[in-house]
């Protein structure tokens, strides 16, 4: 691929994942599809840096109260996606609770309405996902500020080995689109991604080594579950996995200070 085709690719990954309004029209085809999926990290990079930023402000001259820079930091990370994979969640967590079969599921995932199943799963979502960076504030540890960093970082790396890793449920579809980027050559670039994660981690933060491996143990339990209820990944549930997987990872890194394990 030409430098073309990745900024391209680039341009592609913003207007997909974030509401920043760039308003060039950019041609689709397969190399720009693998340029786009390869390039989930960088967004990922971006929202990290920005959160970092406003956390290091928020907790540097402390204006605001713990409560008001965990809504803050909240609603810009909402704001910054759109609630894009929120609409995910909620899809699948109404078929989900359906209880259908894996059909019927699929169906339900398809229609734009949103059930009660939808609501309650993102306000269980989201709520827990407050207590838990509420809790992590007011623990004032030293290595919250690259959690903050890591963790929405490892959020857009989960959405790509999604698409890498799982078999696709319907035929068509958003994710049935981006199918070409399955090849080698955008998986290498997510293992070159994991790679120097790790290894950065190590060298700079290694007690949060294991954010790093919890993680991957999400996108394996993620992958596992979707299969097992509707038969493979689809758009929603690539979404869906992202959000579910922040909320854990914020979990897993509560724990881990409760047992002051970082």
């Amino acid at each position: 691929m030409n430098y073309r085709i990745w900024i391209d690719g680039i341009v592609l990954a913003f207007q997909f994942l974030t509401t920043i309004p760039i308003r060039k029209e950019i041609k689709w085809d397969d190399e720009r599809a693998k340029a786009s999926v390869a390039a989930y990290p960088i967004i990922g990079l971006v929202i990290a840096s920005l959160l970092a930023c406003q956390w290091f402000v928020l907790n540097s001259y402390q204006i605001f109260s713990p409560l008001i820079a965990v809504c803050w930091l909240l609603t810009f990370s909402l704001l910054f996606s759109g609630g894009l994979h929120l609409d995910g969640w909620a899809d699948f967590h109404d078929a989900v609770f359906s209880r259908r079969s894996r059909e019927q599921k699929l169906e339900i995932m398809k229609d734009p309405r949103i059930g009660t199943f939808g609501v309650l799963a993102v306000l269980f979502l989201l709520g827990w996902r407050f207590v838990f960076l509420l809790e992590i504030i007011q623990m004032k540890h030293s290595l919250i500020i690259y959690a903050v960093f890591i963790i929405p970082f490892f959020v857009r790396m989960l959405l790509g080995w999604q698409l890498l890793l799982g078999e696709f449920a319907r035929k068509q579809g958003m994710a049935v689109a981006l199918k070409v980027a399955k090849g080698k050559e955008v998986r290498r670039i997510y293992y070159i991604w994991s790679i120097i994660c790790f290894i950065l981690i190590l060298f700079f933060t290694p007690s949060l080594i294991w954010l790093f491996l919890a993680a991957f143990l999400f996108l394996f339990l993620w992958l596992k579950w979707v299969h097992y209820q509707i038969g493979g990944i689809t758009g929603d549930t690539i979404g869906a996995g992202a959000e579910g997987g922040e909320t854990f990872l914020w979990g897993i890194l509560w724990f881990l200070l409760l047992l002051d394990m970082v």
